[in-house]
């Protein structure tokens, strides 16, 4: 007999009929393959929408801030690189 081990935590709530109606509508079209497929999607996109609000984006910079950003990144870059050259000798 084969263990099965579910390797997704199982999460419970509730929302609205209205709400429930329409993800029922979107399975039933195809859409979406089971409430859990529109959950994880749903909140999948949620996260990834948040995050990028939580961090300036590099297009949204000015250019100056850009420009000092590729600055220190090049610093640390050669920085690494001649701390790893010299640590191979």
């Amino acid at each position: 007999m084969t263990n099965y081990t579910r390797k997704k935590p199982v999460i419970s709530g509730t929302i609205s009929p209205a709400h429930k109606r329409k993800i029922d509508d979107l399975i039933q079209k195809g859409e979406f393959a089971s409430v859990s497929d529109f959950l994880n999607q749903a909140v999948s996109e949620y996260l990834r929408e948040y995050d990028e609000k939580q961090s300036p984006s590099f297009s949204s910079m000015s250019e100056s801030d850009r420009m000092l950003l590729s600055e220190m990144i090049r610093e640390q870059i050669t920085q690494f690189y001649e701390k790893s050259k010299k640590s191979e000798k």
